[in-house]
């Protein structure tokens, strides 16, 4: 329901000191992510993707639309950071980590707790793949299996910057074994710390709130993983 014309909210504590609505929204956030990490607490993973099942098979068929569309082309959804402070070592070295895993129930737990759900509110589930996750991307849920050891396709790598040395890529399956996202990242060590180059890949004929939404996805994911590396004791 829409405010009436010429309303007005003022907000204060019993000091006097007014509440901004940038600091309540800021209070709501943070009261929205510890609930958020509470409910992927309790909630087990098989819990999770049974809750989910109709959606990623929705998801799954709209996906396999986009590629069959899309005739081979990709376009890139991407985010460009620097990091004061923090190398690319110490980055590394903490997502390290903490996504290793042994692949028993407890450390794929310990992998979706501590590194997947607090960094976006869309990180659902890991999925049945050793290395996965289940996710929104362009409004639609899908359980991508991510494949680090296969040799990604050239065009992925024309999106290189040689003044970036460390890359680091990654192709996302569908559950039939579809490619459907190219992971490409980049990192370089400057002066006073590190630049990032965050991308993911999506089949071409993809509409464009998917890029523009998976953008917002990338800035809020490495954001928080950077932010959470830089706290840590340095490596």
């Amino acid at each position: 329901m829409a405010s009436p014309p010429g309303f007005s909210l003022a907000c204060s504590l019993p000091t006097g000191r007014p509440v901004s609505t940038e600091e309540r929204s800021a209070w709501e956030l943070k009261a929205a992510r510890r609930a958020l990490q509470n409910l992927k607490t309790l909630i087990d993973e098989q819990t999770m993707l049974k809750l989910l099942d109709t959606q990623i098979e929705a998801g799954d068929h709209y996906f396999k639309q986009l590629i069959q569309e899309s005739h081979g082309q990709f376009k890139e959804s991407r985010v460009d950071f620097h990091a004061k402070g923090l190398t690319s070592t110490q980055f590394l070295a903490w997502f390290g980590a903490l996504a290793a895993h042994d692949g028993t129930t407890h450390g794929r737990r310990s992998l979706y707790l501590d590194l997947m759900a607090p960094a976006h509110p869309e990180h659902y589930a890991l999925g049945p793949y050793f290395i996965g996750n289940v996710e929104t991307i362009g409004r639609h849920m899908c359980r991508i299996q991510m494949d680090i050891e296969a040799e990604v396709p050239d065009f992925v790598k024309a999106y290189g910057d040689p003044a970036y040395p460390i890359k680091l890529a990654n192709t996302g399956l569908l559950d039939d074994g579809t490619a459907f996202l190219y992971g490409f990242q980049e990192l370089r060590d400057v002066d006073d710390g590190c630049d990032f180059r965050t991308r993911i890949l999506f089949p071409a004929a993809s509409p464009q709130i998917l890029f523009d939404e998976h953008t917002e996805h990338l800035a809020i994911e490495f954001g928080h993983w950077i932010v959470a590396a830089s706290e840590s004791p340095k490596i």
